[in-house]
């Protein structure tokens, strides 16, 4: 498992010979079900600092999506990144981070919310593994803690009442050229508790179809060899329903099952899990949709 440094979590240099493809992302995905709050925030940055900001936020039962192209702004302190009113701050490096955001530029919701990883970063692999998507990335799973509320002509002074958040959340940062040759078709991350937690991916590859990831489980990482998607649609077409089946290569066999959050035609759903006797919260998106 690889180790990373205070300075990973800062924003990267591209390589001189990178060429147009390099790019930098950042992306927190968190889920409050005891207050029916979710919200995935993402930023992906060329190698020009042109960025592109995308945002899914959902209260009272209706998601609300957002998407804008700006400019990268790093702050002055390590990890801080600006772009189109989004305001990602770290407060311990590779660990622990503040979101923001600001109606005053168009943000439908007010945010106010803390970030911190159960566990240190991490980039998990295996040998063998049958799609590699490029780059360098780390990631961790935690809990999310703040304030959220829907505003009113983007005014905080007409804010609503806010809701506190007490959830899960899922942080990943990755950066480097992506592989052109591993198509990301869809994927599906969630937390129970600090000691279990999976990420999925499914990637379209030139020899097939081809799962990357991971279920924590016992204290120890359990690489996923294969993985089966069964998903059941409601009246609008967008899958409301999900059992996860995962196989491990060490011959563990999950069933993860979701109840799905309705979502807009592009982007997330938010997930309610199940695995045995545990509940837990996370994500669902397709990725592709050919």
């Amino acid at each position: 498992m690889p180790v990373f440094a205070a300075a990973d979590d800062a924003p990267h240099l591209p390589p001189d010979a990178s060429g147009p493809a390099w790019r930098e992302c950042w992306s927190l995905d968190w889920h409050d079900p005891a207050t029916g709050s979710a919200a995935a925030y993402r930023v992906r940055a060329a190698a020009d600092g042109a960025a592109e900001v995308r945002t899914w936020t959902l209260t009272d039962g209706t998601v609300t999506g957002r998407r804008r192209t700006s400019r990268l702004d790093s702050g002055p302190h390590l990890g801080t990144l600006r772009a189109d009113g989004l305001r990602l701050r770290t407060l311990e490096p590779l660990r622990s981070y503040a979101v923001t955001t600001d109606p005053d530029v168009g943000h439908p919701h007010a945010v106010d919310l803390t970030y911190t990883g159960a566990t240190d970063a991490f980039r998990f692999s295996m040998s063998g593994q049958r799609a590699d998507p490029g780059g360098e990335h780390y990631e961790s799973f935690g809990a999310v803690t703040g304030t959220i509320r829907s505003t009113t002509g983007n005014r905080p002074d007409t804010a609503a009442e806010a809701v506190k958040i007490d959830g899960q959340g899922f942080y990943r940062h990755s950066w480097g050229v992506p592989n052109p040759g591993a198509q990301l078709v869809r994927s599906v991350h969630g937390m129970f508790d600090a000691g279990l937690f999976f990420s999925v991916a499914e990637y379209r590859t030139p020899a097939g179809s081809a799962p990357l990831g991971y279920i924590f489980e016992g204290g120890e990482f359990h690489g996923v060899e294969k993985a089966r998607f069964r998903t059941e649609p409601d009246e609008s077409g967008l899958p409301h329903r999900c059992d996860v089946l995962l196989a491990t290569a060490d011959r563990r066999d999950f069933r993860i099952t979701a109840a799905l959050v309705p979502a807009t035609s592009e982007g997330p759903q938010f997930a309610a899990f199940v695995l045995g006797k545990y509940r837990g919260s996370g994500l669902f998106e397709r990725h592709y949709r050919g």
